[in-house]
């Protein structure tokens, strides 16, 4: 567990805490958590998180120094899923998986992979 992430984690939880269910905050954590942790390992580190809160929806953006936009989420292979000390190649079929709907863009210096969710329901 890296500091970035889990200071990642906290400030999602955070923000989110009393404007949606449980579980929608739980799924934004886990995307959150993912982006930072792929900007550590393969876009030369973070450079910022932005958490960008709608009344009907929250934007995750994760900016790093990677200039790869061509990111694409694969199903994990049935060696990832059996191998639970196997951790990794599961990041981007998370986020596609739990966000709304994501994407990758270049921007100024590197790229931003942005995860967006619609807030339904109230906080419960």
């Amino acid at each position: 567990m890296t500091a970035p992430q889990s200071v990642a984690r906290q400030l999602v939880r955070t923000a989110l805490t009393g404007r949606t269910s449980m579980d929608q905050i739980d799924d934004a954590v886990l995307v959150a958590d993912e982006l930072v942790g792929n900007a550590l390992q393969h876009g030369y580190g973070v450079v910022s998180m932005t958490l960008d809160i709608y009344e009907q929806g929250v934007t995750v953006s994760v900016l790093d120094r990677g200039t790869d936009i061509s990111a694409i989420p694969t199903a994990p292979t049935v060696d990832q899923v059996g191998n639970v000390e196997n951790e990794g190649g599961r990041g981007l079929f998370l986020v596609a998986q739990f966000a709304t709907a994501w994407m990758v863009q270049a921007v100024e210096g590197g790229k931003a992979v942005v995860a967006v969710f619609d807030l339904t329901g109230g906080a419960q």
